[in-house]
């Protein structure tokens, strides 16, 4: 089963390129200053140097955190535990209708509104999408165990859930085109 490296750490006063750039370093060996990075607004991380490295950043709860592999592209994700505000609309909004049901249906709701949440933001980073029309096409409830697939986006694509050690209120997804194991490793 392929691995993919996610890299974590409080947010403190540094830019999240600053702490992209250390954390591929730790990834790849390569000093800090020698990557090239494309960021657009809204985009994911792209490396023009070395062209062999995806990512994929996400952010919450006072955590960074970035997905990293040298083989296929990556997205990830991770989402404080929280009771979000108008959880049921927006599951029936944006949701497939199988998530909106689990959601509804779960004896606890506002960690099943999390867990989808996560998995389905990350299978969107994947292809460099968001929330868009398609967002509600695909069902990430059968998903999460980074071996059975979500066809989404017009490939089959894997999600595995995982919790960063330390910090027990944030939920994490990451997704790839192949099945995977998360290794996340804190650094400083």
């Amino acid at each position: 089963m392929t691995e993919i490296t996610v890299y974590y750490r409080p947010m403190g006063e540094e830019r999240s390129d600053v702490l992209l750039r250390l954390a591929a370093s730790r990834f790849t060996g390569i000093p800090p200053g020698e990557f090239e990075i494309l960021r657009e607004p809204g985009k994911k991380p792209l490396f023009l140097r070395p062209p062999d490295l995806y990512a994929s950043v996400s952010h919450s709860g006072g955590v960074w955190a970035a997905a990293f592999s040298r083989e296929f592209p990556v997205g990830l994700d991770i989402q404080k535990s929280v009771a979000p505000l108008r959880r049921d609309k927006i599951a029936l909004r944006y949701f497939h209708p199988e998530e909106a049901r689990a959601v509804l249906s779960d004896p606890d709701p506002d960690a099943a509104f999390c867990r989808i949440w996560c998995r389905k933001e990350a299978v969107s980073k994947l292809p460099g999408r968001g929330i868009d029309a398609e967002f509600s096409s695909f069902d990430t409830t059968r998903t999460g165990d980074g071996i059975t697939p979500v066809s989404a986006y017009g490939s089959d694509l894997f999600a595995a859930d995982f919790s960063l050690p330390g910090f027990p209120d944030l939920l994490a997804s990451a997704a790839a085109p192949c099945p995977l194991r998360v290794l996340p490793v804190l650094f400083t």
